[in-house]
């Protein structure tokens, strides 16, 4: 917005003050309502600030720019967040599993493997603990 005149820039706030406040109303209504809603924004900037209707419409093509840049950066950020917290959640699983490990008695943790092991084979006939 920084290549538009005062009057135009004054515009541009007053635009995306009002866009914040009708916006979710409009959500209500998906995206051909939003192409009313910008519609009506380049209306209220015509009269709030005394544009031309081409003027207006300057204000409103960038805001609407503005807006979609900004769904592409959250959009980004949520993908980022979300294979952040993945790698995060592996860490921290695959932390709490060697705590574990190490912490279990040796004996025990092999004598499991074992069971398991022979159970997979189909030779579960003495579980854990039995002494035959």
């Amino acid at each position: 917005m920084g290549h538009m005149n005062s009057a135009l820039q004054r515009a541009y706030d007053t635009a995306r003050h009002w866009l914040r406040e009708e916006l979710p109303n409009a959500e209500m209504h998906a995206a051909s309502s939003l192409l009313d809603v910008m519609a009506k924004a380049r209306e209220y900037v015509m009269a709030a600030e005394s544009l031309t209707r081409d003027e207006a419409q300057r204000v409103v093509d960038v805001l609407r720019y503005d807006l979609r840049e900004a769904a592409h950066h959250w959009h980004d950020v949520k993908l980022e967040v979300v294979d952040w917290a993945k790698f995060d959640v592996e860490q921290l699983e695959a932390a709490i599993v060697e705590r574990l490990l190490s912490a279990a008695d040796p004996t025990w943790t092999e004598l499991a493997r074992f069971q398991r092991g022979r159970n997979e084979l189909g030779d579960g006939s003495n579980e854990l603990g039995d002494a035959s």
